[in-house]
């Protein structure tokens, strides 16, 4: 779907963008980052692209495997050519903002000063939540190992001196995907811009599983039909053959701090005894939580996907009908992905370290209702699905939400359908973003002056500090 936004009558912008978060790498920050560019390109303005060997990028930066997580490449070197042309005085810049996207985009942080001194303005936007990976790593085993307290507060803060404050203090703007932010945002960045942020829901839809997986009529429950922009018709899609309840869906990193172990667990529940639930996503977890299942249910109701054995999702949604929890692997091509929202009965994550949390709009898109924590960037970007929100943790809760979802049936898919299209327009996300770029290209640091309070996921207080923030 192509569209043009109005936005002003000004010259088009030129805009250089560096990330490490483009397809086919995964993540809700790479869709961000593939739904920007592309609108920004859509509406007449000159893109450059820094990315990763591999990516769609106007320019390869150097990289190496992340050391926090494997599948992730991180920049080691800055672009030479992008030096050169930065400190050659007799030619001009040909940029009028430069985006950097962090976590880390790090030999940026380091062309920053030469960018201002050209005249090049800065957004950059910060997409991590520390506070809450320090508490899991660290404080939380503080008890069992002396000092691990101590040492998660020495490494924040050394974060923040080597990296975060170079990362913003040349910044013109700083972005946050929500509300939810660490400490530090709210301290030392002048102006605070809440980034919109929305998905293409042409792709993001509810479908109709093919019949060539040949179910019988006995295995037919309601799911959803093809829809328009808004979700009037629902059709009949299949459960599964073994196991008759719901079929739940994860859709992310399998990490730590993702706390998939609770949504696993939470499968000995009686009320979800016949339930099943599919994994899409890899991470450093993964055989540790394979293992965890085969213990919890039993290894012949599991399956683990592999590349090789080059499964589509139709091959895979039959298997679920058999097993009580699957293990996809990575799914690179988005209208699979779709698929699998569509299939679901429900979504499902337990994570409360989400800074917005993608994968729920795309679920809420393809008409799957989704359970989430209600904390943090869930609580406040989410908040129109507050009633089918549990407390952390709390496995009953979490199962009573699922019921009620279940108890809805239709209506919660159309529900969910109808709440995506109107709360996570793309068109919407690329108007706002190119509004704060011109912002400060045009406007010279003319920001409205309105007060943004931070909450912060692992206390739910709020930050005091007042900032300027850019909103409508």
């Amino acid at each position: 779907m192509t569209f043009t936004i109005p936005i002003d009558n000004s010259r088009p912008l030129r805009i250089l963008i560096a990330t490490e978060y483009l397809p086919p790498y995964i993540s809700g920050i790479a869709n961000r980052c593939k739904n920007l560019i592309s609108g920004y390109k859509r509406n007449n303005h000159h893109v450059t692209v820094y990315s990763l060997k591999g990516t769609d990028a106007d320019h390869v930066v150097f990289s190496v495997p992340n050391v926090f997580y494997n599948a992730q490449r991180m920049f080691i070197f800055p672009p030479l050519m992008l030096i050169v042309q930065l400190l050659n005085p007799f030619k001009k810049v040909n940029y009028d903002i430069v985006h950097l996207f962090g976590p880390l985009c790090l030999p940026f942080v380091f062309l920053l000063p030469l960018f201002y001194l050209r005249g090049v303005k800065i957004y950059v936007s910060y997409h991590v939540f520390l506070r809450y990976y320090r508490d899991l790593y660290f404080t939380k085993w503080n008890e069992k190992y002396y000092g691990m307290n101590l040492l998660g507060d020495i490494l924040e803060y050394l974060y923040v001196a080597l990296y975060f404050l170079p990362f913003v203090f040349w910044a013109d703007i700083v972005g946050v995907p929500s509300k939810t932010a660490d400490w530090c945002v709210a301290k030392f960045c002048r102006n605070i811009h809440y980034m919109k942020s929305g998905l293409d829901s042409e792709i993001f839809k509810p479908i109709v599983v093919s019949d060539e997986m040949s179910y019988s009529q006995d295995d037919k429950k309601v799911l959803a039909k093809k829809s328009e922009t808004k979700c009037d018709l629902f059709n009949e899609v299949v459960t599964k053959a073994k196991y008759s309840g719901p079929l739940l869906c994860y859709v992310g990193r399998l990490a730590l701090e993702k706390n998939i172990i609770f949504l696993l667990r939470a499968l000995l529940n009686p009320a979800l005894s016949n339930a099943s639930i599919i994994l899409i996503g890899d991470g450093p977890e993964r055989s540790i939580l394979e293992k965890a299942s085969m213990e919890l249910v039993g290894s012949e109701n599991v399956f683990c996907n592999s590349e090789k054995l080059n499964l589509s999702p139709k091959e895979i949604l039959r298997i679920s009908r058999n097993k009580r929890i699957v293990f996809v692997g990575m799914v690179y091509n988005e209208n699979d992905v779709a698929t699998y929202y569509s299939s679901c009965d429900v979504f499902v994550s337990a994570s409360a370290s989400e800074t917005f949390g993608f994968t729920v709009a795309e679920a809420l898109a393809c008409g799957a209702p989704s359970v989430v924590v209600r904390s943090g960037a869930f609580a406040s970007v989410y908040s129109m699905i507050d009633d089918w929100m549990y407390v952390e943790n709390d496995t009953q809760d979490y199962v009573n939400k699922i019921v009620k979802c279940l108890n809805l049936g239709v209506a919660a898919r159309k529900k969910s359908r109808n709440f995506a299209v109107e709360y996570f327009s793309i068109d919407a996300a690329i108007f706002e973003q190119l509004r704060a770029y011109k912002e400060v290209v045009f406007c010279k640091n003319e920001f409205g002056q309105k007060v943004m309070k931070f909450s912060s996921v692992n206390t739910e207080e709020t930050l005091q500090e007042s900032v300027s923030l850019i909103e409508e």
